[in-house]
């Protein structure tokens, strides 16, 4: 059983920190102000024990000053992390918080890397850089289990591109991550690591484990027959002009009986759109309605994609299934490191389930934070959880 720790308060708000069985820290604070953040994570960890720091956060904070504060705190440790749309702890959402993952010198071996510029990705350079991580990390190998988590500039529109480099320079290794946010303002996200700040990037973790782990992903949606079939797209924009040769948010709204005026966020989370692959169907949620009545999204769709409207299923139930199938898999969670999307929060707020959701997310030690878009394996996602569940060591 992980066992729960309450921090000092720090600048009037307290400071928790648990210790999972396979040697992991997570720890949150709402601290206001990047250095009183920083310095409340440092006393409450046993910093000692910390060889790589993930980190995920309100941009609230002020990346620059946060990143600063960081180095300050933990001298000598790696660090990795991008700003969030809502941060998930083993207690509870916060809403502009920190949420950090401190991975132990023993039980696991991480080795990471940044690509730059990805709105502009030299896809082979990427790959390239990635094999030369593989590389790297095969130096420290022990024979665990491995994976690979991806956090990547939620506003670049690049994750597409990213994905594919990343999926072809691990050859197979499986891949879970986020689209880093920034609290639905979709003005600047940005990323930290090793004490630089980057924007318009995207990280990668690679991570060998001496411990039982497997990813996966949720949704809790299931397709209608209701079809729109996209018949004008700025791809690069991820706008969609037209579903069915008519304005898209004319469309989609006469399909769920709104005006299109009243479209807003919600209206998109509780009717969301999905494209069929491989058998599967995968969400391609809206971002916003724009003024001219197209509709832009959270992945880039191609003119000729036939969109499906869903349904939705119960968001605490699906979430429970999956948690559980995790569990008796495994032999028991220890933690989950997750990536959900912020419309599925919108979601929960809706079906006024975010408290039954949070008490799901503690009982198996969720951390992680809300996303602009999720990664899974080869694909990007949306309105999806996503995430590594890391088994509990044998023993008693």
């Amino acid at each position: 059983m992980a066992r729960c720790i309450s921090a000092r308060a720090m600048s009037g708000e307290d400071t928790r920190t648990r210790s999972h069985r396979c040697g992991i820290q997570t720890a949150w604070t709402e601290a206001a102000g990047a250095e009183a953040a920083a310095a409340a994570l440092a006393a409450s960890l046993d910093t000692a024990r910390i060889a790589h720091l993930v980190i995920f956060f309100s941009p609230a904070y002020g990346v620059e000053a946060l990143n600063a504060a960081l180095a300050g705190a933990f001298p000598g440790v790696r660090i990795a992390g991008c700003t969030s749309s809502g941060e998930i702890s083993p207690m509870a959402g916060l809403d502009r918080g920190l949420v950090a993952i401190a991975f132990p010198h023993e039980g696991f071996r991480i080795a990471s890397t940044v690509l730059e510029a990805v709105d502009h990705l030299d896809a082979e350079r990427a790959a390239a850089s990635i094999r030369s991580l593989r590389c790297a990390h095969e130096r420290i190998s022990r024979g665990g289990q491995r994976f690979a988590i991806s956090l990547i500039d939620g506003l670049a529109n690049a994750e597409e591109t990213v994905i594919a480099a990343i999926n072809y320079g691990l050859d197979g290794v499986p891949l879970v991550g986020g689209s880093a946010g920034d609290e639905l303002t979709f003005s600047e996200t940005a990323l930290i690591h090793d004490g630089r700040v980057h924007r318009r990037a995207a990280i990668l973790l690679l991570i060998e484990s001496d411990f039982p782990v497997e990813i996966f992903k949720n949704d809790n949606f299931e397709p209608t027959g209701v079809k729109f079939v996209v018949t004008e797209t700025d791809h690069e924009q991820r706008t969609v002009r037209e579903l069915n040769a008519e304005p898209a948010a004319v469309e989609y709204a006469n399909a769920l009986g709104l005006d299109p005026d009243a479209l807003t966020p919600t209206s998109f989370a509780a009717h969301p759109l999905v494209v069929r692959v491989g058998g599967d169907y995968f969400c391609r949620s809206i971002r916003h309605l724009n003024p001219d009545q197209s509709l832009s999204f959270h992945c880039a769709i191609e003119s000729g994609v036939v969109l499906t409207l869903a349904r939705q299923k119960d968001l605490v139930e699906a979430a429970r299934e999956e948690l559980a199938r995790l569990d008796a898999r495994l032999g028991g969670v220890d933690l989950v490191i997750g990536f959900e999307c912020v419309l599925r929060r919108l979601d929960a707020e809706i079906h006024q389930a975010r408290h039954s959701i949070a008490e799901l997310y503690r009982h198996y030690n969720v951390v992680g934070f809300e996303t602009y878009g999720e990664q899974y394996r080869s694909m990007h996602l949306n309105q999806t959880f996503t995430g590594i569940a890391i088994g509990r060591p044998a023993g008693p």
